[in-house]
């Protein structure tokens, strides 16, 4: 196309369209009008509000998370953009590619402390990967070039763009063929042939290697890449716990997950034992190692895969660290293997296949309870047995995440939607809606507790407003249940500010606080308790039938003792109710 007259804020909105942005979350303003007004009048680019800014950010992480492109939100100047921060830091500790645009006070106001200013650009540059202002409307074409090549290449990451009303009013005269067309070729490092000799090298000597798989590999879209090469090789995987669902969990090379926490008996086990531990775009982040020393004892050696050389031996020691794209690092490897037309690895005799589906089942946590209330262990049961493979299940930060992580499977990259680094309670209903607005056709599914419901309830009423037919389950226990069972374990049963019971007289539940069930039909939502794992599937059912957005409310036990196991002394065993823990450890 040749040269157009435009806006700024046309600019954008249109050089967003050509990038294939289907959807732009958020909530308007007057500072951000001009850039709302031209996704209306010159895009097809679908606007969808929200009841709270972050909201809308969630949706941003949660779409890229589920496409592997770019999500967009938008919000006005002030307390727009500060609602934003939360969601803008958890893309940035996952790696997740977003942009978020802010309206912003006009250049000549910036620093006076006018209605709604505020420093959003210093403010959200800690937690982004970049975070701009356009003080020169005229240079809108470069402006926002930058911050989508910043945001998808490299290591990837969000983005804030700070929008003065007055400079996107401002006209240019720009060619957005010609300026998508000089997009940079993204130049990742790659494993050079050294490293690839010496990777064979190790697993050669090693008696017991592992792929340790983390949540780059999903970033890299490089999860076919991954199950060639441990197929190739006949070695275990383990997942960290962003990348649970980058390997089929019902592979025979499946092992488990790993962690403190997000992680399956064998999984660690599997870690433990290893003589070498291949991470493959991992970063060994707290939750997953614990006590670095288990990654040091006995011998044990690591090889560190990944793009950003910052992470190499940053917090675990590595015999080799390569700087490469992961998915050309796998390509390469299994190459070579096969070159060789001989298994290095010691796991596997040549012309046998490793099938570790029964060691697995062995090592299982049991889910089959039949006492009443409903254990959280069966409801996750019953729902993974309904759910088709290919569902997107979101996740919210508290005890309902880490038994599901601990118990549920997935087995299609991209449907396991976490917030990971910042852990973040209220994150998942957004993600879960971005996801089924992506694919339709698809079932979405919001795993969470009620102390999570609380923090993001308003966007119910988004999905009742767009139509967007997502599941919420709620597993209600009415506490702050993780935080709960670390004052009783930890703080001789202490417990402070964790109980969310309350006496609600004009409810049926008077003993629950809380009717959510309610709540969610006084915002145009059908919703249904549930007491029985017997009427969870039968639930669920009429969710999925009534093809709208669904709340079921499932009673779980409180009891204490029958609290969710982890480690925080790095063992990487999980520890049952009933053992002493050394906390000061």
């Amino acid at each position: 196309m040749a040269k157009q007259k435009m806006t700024a804020a046309e600019l954008i909105a249109l050089y967003l369209e050509k990038r294939g942005v289907k959807h732009v979350y958020g909530v308007p303003g007057a500072a951000i009008l001009p850039f709302y007004d031209a996704i209306k009048e010159l895009t097809k680019i679908e606007s969808y509000i929200v009841r709270h800014e972050q909201t809308g950010a969630f949706m941003a992480d949660g779409y890229s998370r589920a496409t592997g492109e770019v999500g967009v939100c938008a919000a006005t100047s002030g307390p727009g953009g500060t609602n934003f921060l939360t969601g803008l830091y958890g893309a940035w500790m996952d790696s997740i590619p977003m942009i978020a645009i802010t309206g912003q006070q006009k250049n000549s106001l910036i620093g006076t402390m006018q209605f709604q200013e505020a420093p959003i650009v210093e403010m959200a540059k800690p937690v982004t990967k970049a975070a701009y202002r356009l003080t020169d409307g005229s240079k809108a074409a470069e402006f926002i070039h930058e911050a989508w090549v910043t945001a998808t290449t490299g290591r990837k990451g969000p983005v804030l763009l700070d929008l003065p009303v007055d400079q996107q009013k401002v006209e240019i005269e720009v060619d957005l063929d010609v300026l998508i067309g000089s997009t940079p070729v993204d130049n990742l490092p790659q494993a050079s042939d050294a490293d690839i000799e010496k990777t064979l090298e190790l697993l050669k000597d090693a008696k017991r290697p592992v792929l340790l798989s983390g949540g780059g590999v999903n970033i890299a879209n490089a999860t076919n890449e991954l199950k060639a090469l441990a197929e190739e090789l006949q070695i275990p995987v383990v997942t960290s716990g962003m990348g649970m669902d980058t390997f089929p969990n019902d592979h025979p090379l499946f092992a488990g997950r790993m962690g403190t926490m997000l992680d399956t008996p064998f999984g660690n086990k599997t870690i433990v034992e290893a003589d070498l531990v291949i991470n493959l775009a991992g970063r060994f982040a707290d939750r997953s190692t614990g006590n670095v020393s288990v990654f040091t004892q006995n011998g044990k050696k690591i090889i560190h895969v990944n793009l950003d050389n910052k992470e190499i031996g940053k917090v675990v020691p590595t015999i080799l660290g390569i700087v490469s794209d992961v998915k050309t690092f796998m390509v390469k490897l299994a190459e070579a293997h096969k070159a060789l037309g001989a298994h290095v690895a010691a796991t596997a005799e040549v012309g046998t296949r490793v099938n570790l589906t029964e060691e697995r089942k062995k090592w299982a946590r049991k889910t089959d309870y039949t006492t009443l209330p409903i254990r959280q262990e069966r409801a996750l049961r019953e729902l993974r047995e309904f759910l088709d493979r290919d569902a997107f299940v979101s996740h919210d930060c508290g005890i309902s995440q880490i038994w599901s992580s601990q118990l549920f499977e997935t087995y299609v990259p991209r449907t396991y939607l976490l917030t990971g680094g910042a852990g973040t309670m209220g994150w998942g209903l957004g993600a879960a809606m971005a996801a089924k607005l992506a694919f339709p056709e698809r079932q979405s599914v919001n795993i969470l507790g009620d102390g999570s419901l609380g923090m993001s309830l308003q966007d119910i009423a988004t999905a009742a407003k767009h139509d967007i037919p997502v599941i919420i389950f709620c597993m209600n226990n009415s506490l702050m249940g993780l935080i709960r069972q670390q004052q009783n374990w930890f703080y001789n049963e202490r417990q402070i500010s964790t109980d969310l019971i309350y006496k609600n007289e004009l409810c049926d539940n008077e003993e629950r606080g809380i009717d959510f069930v309610k709540t969610a039909e006084g915002m145009g939502v059908r919703g249904e308790l549930v007491t029985h794992y017997d009427d969870i599937k039968p639930a669920l059912q009429r969710a999925v039938d009534s093809g709208k957005p669904y709340l079921i409310e499932v009673i779980v036990d409180p009891d204490p003792k029958n609290a969710c196991e982890f480690s925080n002394n790095g063992a990487l065993n999980g520890f049952k109710y009933s053992e002493k823990i050394d906390y000061s450890k």
